[in-house]
């Protein structure tokens, strides 16, 4: 039975409304070991889908990957490499499950996730639409938090390799690459990044840190946002024409 997709959930390929697993289903296209890709489109699609059993069926997934890991990050790996420029979220999806296998192995494909430089942006018009920058930073940013919780778990490659994304090309990376150093508790890294960044531009990373949306404040209200110091009256309404 397919398995109904969370409408905020972009589909892997051309899967309409529902995902169904089968070779070509994700969009990631064939793989050299069909027992490899059938799991791994599996994964692929248990992630994007919605209900009250898909997180238990994603990790049941995941547990499987886990099971032939030695197989299976070389398998995302070549994968990754094999798919089109313009295939950004199949290109996410491979980084993403890659983040949640939390693999050592992971550390070698993650590197060749990074090092390539962001193609110019081919939208158009990026600031109404999709930017293709945009993407790419996205799958980069989340290749760092792939290396993250690896450095987290006491990875010393992955956190070498995060240490360097502090000097990438692009600033959303090296913030998250230095937010991710500050997370991880590290304080080798962390040492590491101050003496880095030390008299540089990017020496105010080291004050941003990433909060709980519950521990932030909250505007009071519903169509209209209450400002305290003020009487609880709404504006007028706008005249009508």
């Amino acid at each position: 039975m397919p398995t109904p997709r969370n409408p905020d959930t972009p589909s892997l390929g051309p899967g309409g409304d529902n995902l169904e697993a089968g070779p070509n289903s994700s969009g990631l296209g064939t793989f050299s070991n069909d027992e490899i890709g059938e799991l791994v489109t599996q994964a692929a699609e248990t992630m994007a889908a919605s209900g009250e059993d898909a997180e238990r069926n994603y990790q049941r997934s995941l547990d499987r990957l886990r099971d032939r890991a030695d197989e299976v990050v070389p398998a995302l790996g070549a994968q990754y490499d094999a798919l089109y420029e313009d295939q950004y979220l199949e290109r996410w999806g491979l980084v993403q499950l890659l983040t949640d296998l939390r693999h050592p192995a992971a550390v070698s494909v993650l590197e060749n996730v990074l090092r390539p430089p962001i193609p110019p942006e081919r939208s158009d018009d990026p600031a109404h639409g999709i930017s293709t920058v945009g993407e790419e930073v996205l799958i980069r940013t989340t290749a760092v938090e792939a290396l993250a919780r690896l450095a987290s778990a006491g990875d010393s490659a992955a956190g070498q390799l995060l240490l360097r994304q502090i000097r990438h090309e692009v600033f959303t990376v090296r913030r998250a690459a230095v937010q991710a150093i500050a997370e991880t508790g590290d304080t080798d890294l962390t040492a590491q990044v101050r003496e880095a960044l030390s008299g540089t531009e990017d020496e105010r990373l080291l004050n941003i840190r990433r909060v709980d949306v519950r521990g932030v404040p909250q505007a009071v209200g519903g169509r209209y946002v209450k400002d305290t110091r003020s009487d609880d009256v709404p504006p007028p309404e706008p005249p009508r024409s």
